[in-house]
This record gives structure tokens, sequence and C-alpha cells, in this order.
């Protein structure tokens, strides 16, 4: 059954990978079998286990943390619901409102966010309106009226255009699969522009980032539609209460540290050492952190491969809840946007129009810089970064929640970016199934963003499985 025909029917309703991988012991059967064991509770295993329950098979869902939801993450504090990870629910997440309407969960608007842009350049603050003439402003030609966050998708918006989001891997796209850095530089973008967006982008560097993955990802966020909204309480609500509907088959605090697809069973081991076996398994954990697992099986060149190099973008964030007993009417509303370890700050106000929250959002090679340091060190760095371009915040925030996810261990980035040559080679393979083993997440679904690639990718590793048992 080919893809999309899977997706429309259900819409309805350290990893050891050298070429041969490596021999792990077998460990006595016991009687931890069942029909399918989903490694991971995020998104994309809750929706896989989800719907294989309701079909009535015997489910075990392993889960290396001690919470469900993965990469969704809601920050609750003094009274906002903030979002670490899996911010928001696009218009075009037909799946994910379906499922949230089903579980009885509301959506609503992002939040009150400040409507205006501040930006910080070689250390100054300046307004929108005064970048065009501003001194900072060392762009040439008509990018000195593009504001130093509007370059990026601007030079983008100028590339080829993909009638479908899928084409970005088709021969005749080859040709983009080059660094995003070298791709500007062919169309003579200047230097300063490259270091503005160098910045603030969504990917490890312009350099590790191919055009090929740049230009899909823009074609899905215009395809995408405005409008997006969250979970009324947080978008981890979403991600609990399909925890909940899966019930007991839900297990935490299981790392895993070998799969084995053996003759006739998929046999898993975790670090506690409980042993499970299963008909089939669907792996959803990322690749990143897939390869701390031994994985013995008679998978591809192409997928160990993929496993092997597969790149994930460092995103590092501190969340600050404004003091609500000082006095910050008078503070400046804005949102900044900065070249520097301050990344974007994203301001949250009352309907008085007053701050209650701030959230610094640090991409690339200055959430690198952040994420060797000790967690304390990194937060100091941005606290200070933020009261000097908010000095009238000074001893009025407090730091609620520090996430790096490219430290965290079972996630290693926030999501999957493409490097050069990869987007010809790995993605074709990023879904394959290998004898038992399925493989689901974000980083398997490219016909769909954000969370509801996660969904979609889930239901389709389950039709797999129901297919084939």
């Amino acid at each position: 059954m080919h893809r999309r025909q899977i997706i429309k029917g259900l819409a309805a309703s350290s990893l050891f990978v050298g070429a041969g991988g490596i021999v792990a012991p077998l460990w006595a059967a016991n009687d931890n079998n069942v029909d399918i064991i989903v490694i991971g509770a995020g998104l994309a295993g809750l929706t896989s286990a989800r719907y294989l329950k309701e079909q009535g098979y015997k489910v075990l869902v392993l889960e290396a943390r001690e919470r469900v939801g993965g990469r969704i993450r809601t920050v609750n504090s003094h009274g906002i619901n903030a979002e670490a990870g899996g911010l928001q629910i696009g218009q075009g997440y037909g799946m994910m409102r379906t499922y949230a309407q089903q579980l009885g969960l509301p959506l609503v608007s992002l939040g009150n966010y400040a409507k205006q842009n501040t930006f910080v350049i070689n250390g100054q603050r300046i307004s929108a309106a005064e970048w065009p003439t501003h001194p900072q402003n060392k762009l040439l030609g008509d990018d000195k009226k593009t504001l130093p966050s509007s370059l990026y998708y601007k030079a983008l918006g100028q590339g080829p255009k993909y009638a479908l989001p899928s084409d970005w891997t088709s021969a005749k796209y080859a040709p983009l699969d080059i660094s995003l850095k070298e791709y500007f530089q062919q169309q003579n973008i200047s230097v300063e522009a490259l270091r503005l967006m160098e910045a603030n982008v969504n990917a490890s560097s312009l350099q590790e980032l191919s055009a090929a993955d740049a230009l899909y990802r823009l074609s899905l966020a215009k395809i995408g539609g405005r409008g997006a909204q969250k979970i009324q309480g947080g978008n981890s609500r979403f991600t609990q209460a399909m925890a909940d509907s899966v019930g007991d088959a839900v297990h935490t605090n299981k790392v895993v540290s070998h799969i084995i697809n053996a003759a006739k069973t998929v046999r898993v081991r975790c670090e506690d050492g409980s042993e499970y076996s299963a008909k089939r398994c669907i792996i959803t954990t990322p690749f990143s952190a897939l390869k701390e697992v031994a994985l013995n099986s008679d998978i591809s060149v192409q997928k160990r491969r993929a496993i092997k190099e597969a790149v994930y973008t460092p995103v590092t964030q501190v969340h600050f809840a404004v003091n609500q007993q000082a006095d910050v009417s008078m503070l400046e509303a804005t949102n900044l946007w900065t070249d520097n370890t301050l990344g974007r700050v994203f301001s949250q106000v009352d309907q008085s129009g007053s701050l209650t929250y701030l959230t610094s959002w640090v991409n690339g090679q200055q959430a690198k810089a952040l994420d060797k340091l000790p967690a304390n060190q990194a937060i100091s760095i941005v606290n200070n970064a933020l009261e000097t371009y908010y000095p009238g915040l000074k001893g009025k925030t407090e730091v609620v929640h520090h996430q790096s996810w490219a430290n965290e261990r079972f996630s290693k980035g926030a999501y999957i970016q493409f490097s050069p040559g990869q987007v010809q080679t790995h993605v074709p393979h990023m879904a394959s199934v290998e004898g038992k083993l399925h493989f689901a997440g974000e980083h398997t679904e490219f016909m769909y963003s954000g969370m509801e690639s996660a969904i979609i990718s889930g239901l389709r590793a389950a039709q797999e499985i129901s297919e084939r048992l």
C-alpha cells in the first residue's frame, strides 16, 4: 500500500552500527511477551500504541524518561503555560486537532505575545523603524530595507518552489543538496546578510544544513496555514491524555540498551535488566539517541548510515517569569532579535500590556556555545544579556526553566536536519521497514510538519504492522 493510501485510510479512522552490526548475547526467554513493543512515549509512539491497542493487539510502550511526551514539554509557572518543545498546532494539523477533540482538549491561542520586534546588532538596541538607516546596518542594496529577522526567508523565497514537499528528494533537485551557505553564496548574498542569518538559523549552521532541506521546510510552512494554536493548559496535556488512553501499557524509566531482531521475535533489553519480546517493534527514538543503543539486526547499510550520521538541531531556552509585584507597567513590551547569545526573546504580556513572562530561544552555533557550559553558567550569560538589553528588568525576573535539547540524553537535539548530501542519500531510508523493526517519529515523515508529522508517522508505522500480523 502506498504511503498516501495508508495515511488517507488512517485519517478516516553509544549505537553500534558498523557494516556488520554487532553480535549481542541472547538472554533467556521470559514472560514479558507482547504483540508489539513501542520504544518511546512521545507523539509518534503514543499514537502507534493507541491505534494498535484499539485494534486488539497487546502493546508495551517503553519510555526512557520519567515522563511521557518526549520533546513535547510544557513549563507551568506563575500562571503561564510556556512550551519548551512542541510549540504550536498549525491549522494544517488535521490529525492532531481531531485527536484533541476526541480527548476533550480545547484549543486556545498561543498567548498574548508582544507584537513589536526590536533588534540588538553588534551590541546596540535598534527599533524596526531605525534599522534601514542605522549605522549598524551594513547590508547592501535592497537588503538594507529588510529587517534582520526577514533576511533568511527573503533569500529562500527567491529560490525554487517544490510542487509538493516530497519533491525535495527527486533527482531534479539534487543540485540543491549542497550547504545552504554555498547556495546563498551562489545567489550573491552578502557576507553581512549571511552573518545575520547565521545568528538565529533553525539549524546547526548554514554550512551544516542542506539547501534542499531548508527549501523543503519553507514549502511546508507555506501550506501549513496561519492561525496556530495550542492545547488549553499546555501541549503536555495532549501527550498525557494520549498516554492515559493507552493505560498501563506505558512504562517510564525504561532505557533501552539492546534491540535484537531475532528469527521469530524482536527482543528488547533495558538498562535496569528487564527484558521483553514481541512479534514486532516500533522505534520512535530520534536517531541522535538511537546511536547509543546496541542494535543487532539485519538492517540495510543505508539505514545504518542514516542512523549513524543523523544531525539534530541544537536549541537552548531560558524561561523567565516577571515579578508581578514589580512595577513593570512602563517597560517596553517587545520581542528581541539579537545577533548574540541571547538569541530571540519572546515576550508575553497580560491584558493590560505589562510583561509577565520571557523566553530566550537560542539556536545553532550560539546554542552550541551555551551547551558546552554548566547549566548555571549558561543561565547566567543569558540572564546578564537580558538585563543589558532590558535594563528595566534588572532584579525583577526569576529563571523558572532551562532547556537544552542537545544536552538531553534521549533527544540530543530539538528536531532533525539534513546536512549537505543527506537529502538524496538518507531521506528515502528514514522510514524503511527493517525486518520486524518499524520506524516512526518526525524524522521519518516528510509530507507534514512539526507535531503533525510525528502523529502521522505513528499511524503509518501502526498500519504497517497491522498489515503484517
